[in-house]
């Protein structure tokens, strides 16, 4: 019977871990690799990083999370030599191409007003909002692994 139960929970396991790291789907829309590093007491924002596909183009219109005040879509304007992070109303999804959200220079997610540190090993719970070409909305789900914070690792 030890054995058996030994068994069962490795397959368990193991099958677990892929649920884990598959990427996310709702209507469509696939969500992979989504993380932010952990913060530091007393820091109030937090960028969030991922990929987004979806089926037919779409539109990032929000996000919120029960971690943050408040959610923003947002991009780096470069002008004059100078960067300026730019809250912007929407990110514009192309059908099947593969949106790289994982710079801080291009469009990201950030999480205003953390309601607590995000601490490494643990997730962030995301729900991302989407509007379709016939205007048709979407929310999907996900927890964005939290990394170690840049220096600490």
């Amino acid at each position: 019977m030890n054995k058996l139960c030994s068994q069962w929970c490795r397959v368990a396991g193991l099958v677990a871990g892929l649920l884990l790291n598959a990427g996310v789907y709702a209507a469509d829309v696939q969500i992979e690799g989504a993380w932010a590093f952990a913060t530091a007491h007393g820091k109030d924002t937090a960028n969030v990083y991922m990929y987004i596909t979806s089926k037919q183009s779409m539109l990032l219109v929000g996000a919120s999370s029960p971690k943050s005040k408040a959610v923003e879509l947002r991009t780096m304007l470069h002008k004059g030599g100078m960067m300026k992070t730019i809250t912007v109303p929407n990110v514009e999804l192309s059908a099947n191409t593969r949106a790289d959200m994982t710079s801080e220079h291009g469009y990201h997610v950030t999480l205003v007003g953390l309601k607590s540190p995000l601490e490494a090993g643990k997730s962030v719970p995301l729900t991302l909002n989407f509007e379709s070409a016939n205007k048709q909305l979407v929310t999907v789900d996900v927890k964005a692994e939290i990394r170690p914070a840049r220096g600490s690792r």
